[in-house]
């Protein structure tokens, strides 16, 4: 089943653009995100968003990326939300 997927506009560690799925606990508010559409894959919707921003890369809760080196490099980079204020 496909998924809605939005990228945070405001950049955060590294000048990333974090992308997350509805539903996601992080989700920014509706002022602060970007919708990119609708898809079945997490890594359709990353490269999506990195037509906006090329520093955008996947939430680790809702945006898991399916291959085990990408996933290595996207978490060493990835974005802490416990260090976000909103």
């Amino acid at each position: 089943m496909a998924l809605y997927y939005y990228v945070n506009k405001q950049s955060g560690y590294n000048n990333n653009h974090v992308v997350h799925a509805a539903g996601c606990p992080h989700l920014p508010d509706i002022d602060n995100r970007l919708f990119l559409g609708s898809f079945y894959q997490a890594n359709a919707a990353i490269l999506q968003a990195k037509k906006y921003y090329a520093g955008a890369l996947g939430c680790e809760t809702c945006c898991p990326l399916n291959s085990a080196g990408a996933q290595a490099s996207q978490l060493s980079m990835a974005l802490k939300h416990s260090d976000v204020s909103r």
